[in-house]
């Protein structure tokens, strides 16, 4: 599903549009430059392309590019070409932006407009009541399968925000130098795909690529894991046997997890580091590598090398200007959209779930399917409007309700813990469809708000209780009243308590007064306070 921003001074294209392409999210119709302005402000980051009509008839003080004391000639003619003008300021603002102009007027030739504007396509409308759908479909299809193909997610997920842009350039500058790369933030950012899908696919070295992960790896074992080592090395060893940098010889070896190496192999590694050179555990020989250095970590280094649990000279080593920082999913709150499409389009082709899901398609009528392609038979519905039905394409559809929820949560686990819900939800959703087969159109699946919310209970590693209590930051305004004073942080209180549990008030009566029983008493006084649920849950 593609976010398309109507910009046009009339209603009936963007209904048109509607109704002849459905399974997108229109926005607008945007009558005029100032109003495309309020909505790219708000959704810049969820618009995938933009129609744009020509010829605005609009008052003069909505017109852009108009003169000062022009007369009704030049009005008329910049009404014309009003979405010329507005199309030369979505280039300055927005160059990627992919634009289709749409007219029903022939006075302006747009085969002539300049190429600098970069209209992607341009689509007439053969008259006002007849919009020719099979082409203007074809043309947003093709502008967005090009906007795909330049930016290709694969297995990691980067998303439209800048800040994201401006840390996949990094990275790809990055992987084809020699100096190491350190990856860092939280867990479950994705750092070990970074690692093997940009840093190393993009560094241009033909050897493999090694992963080991320190964490899981007995303390006496890491120093032969990584250098190797010969027979009788240490009890055990009854072979000689290359470690993990000869193995990443030509290619790239990462090293997960790298704030929990033993001190004593510290100091081993920074040799090889320096020199290129290492020698197996009980060997006299030295073997020279050539690797690329990836490591990552979700602690700080810098303050481990000031506490002395990390030396200085091999965090210097590892080079910190080459240091990445991976942000946590909620500080991607932009990119949810398209995250929650991108999620479910890559668990429907899981092993676990793809059997689920060709199951139902033969079940619900919808054709076999292709195990080979199982997401290109599969739309994901994110707006209030369900589109009609798409001759065998299979609709999952996440109501507002559901996507409140997932909106709302911490995601303690960040991106490991979204794709672990959303995949458990889709499976859980195919199991009960194919024990309860249901009515209603058969291509269409709707992920049940109950079923998330019970799934993100699940998942929650720091739900309060009675007997922990619960932390939330209150901020306290001046008032001359007490009681208004005390009934403001309350209010505050029972938001921020509303927000964390989902709107359950049995489970905030459990955190409130060790009853979750008290329900009813909880919610008398969340009315009391003025807040209303129709209102927090918009």
């Amino acid at each position: 599903m593609a976010t398309v921003l109507v910009i046009d001074d009339q209603d009936r294209y963007a209904a048109l549009c509607r109704k002849a392409i459905p399974g997108h999210e229109y926005l607008g119709p945007a009558r005029s430059w100032r109003e495309a302005e309020e909505v790219l402000r708000a959704r810049r980051r969820d618009i995938d392309v933009v129609l744009l009509d020509v010829h605005f008839e609009i008052p003069e003080s909505d017109l852009v590019g108009l003169p000062p004391g022009a007369d009704a000639k030049a009005v008329a003619r910049v009404r014309r070409r009003q979405g010329l003008e507005i199309l030369a300021r979505l280039r300055r603002r927005l160059p990627d932006l992919p634009v289709v102009l749409m007219t029903s007027r022939n006075e302006v030739a747009l085969e002539k407009v300049p190429e600098r504007l970069g209209a992607e396509e341009y689509t007439y409308f053969l008259d006002d009541d007849y919009v020719d759908a099979r082409s203007l479909r074809v043309q947003i299809e093709n502008v967005l399968s090009a906007r795909r193909g330049r930016e290709s997610e694969g297995p990691v997920f980067w998303g439209r925000s800048t800040p994201m842009r401006k840390l996949r350039a990094r990275l790809h500058v990055l992987a084809k130098g020699r100096l190491p790369v350190i990856l860092g933030g939280p867990t479950g950012t994705g750092k070990s795909l970074i690692a093997r899908h940009v840093v190393h696919a993009r560094s241009g070295r033909k050897g493999k690529f090694v992963p080991v992960d320190l964490s899981t790896l007995p303390r006496d074992l890491v120093a032969a894991q990584l250098f190797g080592a010969v027979r009788g090395a240490y009890t055990g060893s009854v072979a000689d046997r290359k470690g993990a940098f000869e193995e990443a010889d030509g290619g790239t070896l990462f090293l997960d997890e790298i704030g929990n190496l033993p001190e004593e192999v510290q100091k081993m590694l920074l040799t090889v580091l320096q020199e290129g050179v290492l020698t197996r555990i009980g060997d006299t020989v030295e073997r020279r590598v050539d690797v690329k250095i990836v490591v990552a970590t979700h602690e700080d280094l810098p303050a481990m090398v000031r506490a002395g649990r990390f030396r200085a000279d091999l965090y210097m080593r590892l080079n910190p200007a080459c240091t990445v920082i991976l942000p946590s999913l909620v500080e991607r709150r932009g990119d949810f959209s398209r995250l929650l499409e991108w999620s479910t389009l890559r668990a429907v082709e899981s092993p676990a779930l793809s059997s689920l899901v060709l199951e139902y398609r033969e079940q619900a009528g919808l054709g076999p399917g292709s195990p080979t392609r199982i997401a290109g038979d599969v739309a994901v519905g994110l707006s209030g409007e369900v589109p009609a039905a798409v001759a065998g394409q299979l609709l999952l559809m996440f109501p507002e309700r559901t996507q409140r929820l997932l909106r709302r949560h911490r995601w303690s686990g960040n991106l490991r813990e979204f794709s672990m819900v959303i995949e458990n939800a889709l499976t859980f959703t195919f199991a009960e469809l194919a024990a309860l087969p249901g009515g209603g159109r058969a291509d269409l699946v709707q992920v049940r708000p109950k079923l998330v919310q019970d799934l993100l209970r699940a998942v929650r590693v720091d739900r309060p209780s009675a007997e922990d209590g619960w932390r939330c930051e209150i901020v306290v305004r001046p008032d001359p009243t007490l009681n208004h004073l005390a009934q403001d942080v309350e209010r505050q209180y029972f938001t921020r308590l509303w927000e964390q549990e989902d709107g359950d008030f049995g489970a905030m009566a459990r955190i409130l007064v060790g009853d979750d029983t008290a329900a009813r008493k909880v919610q008398l006084r969340f009315n009391q306070l003025g807040l209303k649920v129709r209102e927090m849950k918009k």
